[in-house]
């Protein structure tokens, strides 16, 4: 099956996509509400965003299809694809899903706006206030998850049982990525490898290019000269 995720995230960032601020008619699970249609998956790989994305395509002579995107780990790379039109309801990190629930009642829509989408949101979407502390903690604060379990007020045990029940994934996971993603946005900064890699809380040059390499695959100079990465780069999402 095609990921939808993918073939959003890919062109989100390139051409034909426009990217709204989310109005006060969606609910606050919601970060942003995205418009795209023609060629997808064009741009390259999908970036780990630390974000889910509500997403719906359109194309002549089909029903519209729904999905509910999962974090990704890695780049994912998707095949190419033409669409109508796509919508994509970004959803906030950390956001819980009932998926199953939200999924069936729009597929039971005979037809649909913004306005009935945003009320299934606020439906089927929450935050977590717990977590959602933690992630602001952990994406704003470079430093050891301990130590952002401390200011938190809980124990590390506690921080990590949070993270991993509400997001699936642990502590050490949210705290990599706001790295590199925080790294990504300053990468045109950099003019010496070295000392922008202790600069932005790598302990060395070799450690910042395992961590390019593990979540987008490709180099710091690599990253650097790929106007599509760095959009993406820019892009509303965790970090």
């Amino acid at each position: 099956m095609l990921d939808a995720r993918c073939i959003a995230n890919s062109s989100a960032h390139g051409e034909g996509m426009q990217q709204n601020s989310v109005t006060t008619s969606h609910p606050e699970t919601v970060a942003q509400v995205w418009y795209h249609s023609g060629e997808l998956g064009a741009s390259g790989p999908v970036l780990p965003d630390g974000c889910r994305d509500l997403i719906v395509t359109e194309q002549d002579g089909h029903s519209p299809s729904w999905h509910v995107s999962e974090l990704f780990d890695a780049p994912h790379h998707s095949q190419l694809r033409t669409v109508k039109r796509m919508i994509g309801f970004r959803l906030q990190p950390g956001t819980m899903v009932n998926e199953r629930e939200l999924i069936s009642e729009l597929n039971l829509l005979q037809s649909w706006d913004e306005a009935t989408v945003a009320q299934l949101l606020a439906d089927h979407t929450r935050t977590h206030k717990r977590v959602a502390e933690a992630l602001s903690c952990i994406a704003e604060e470079q430093r050891p998850i301990a130590a952002s379990a401390r200011t938190l007020g809980v124990t590390l045990k506690t921080l990590q049982r949070i993270l991993t029940q509400h997001t699936s994934r642990t502590p050490v996971y949210w705290r990599q990525l706001a790295r590199i993603r925080k790294t990504a946005r300053c990468i045109e900064n950099a003019e010496n490898w070295a000392d922008f890699a202790l600069d932005n809380g790598f302990s060395d040059q070799a450690h910042m290019a395992r961590e390019f390499q593990r979540w987008f695959g490709v180099s710091p100079s690599q990253f650097a000269e790929t106007p599509g990465f760095k959009r993406q780069a820019r892009s509303v999402a965790f970090g």
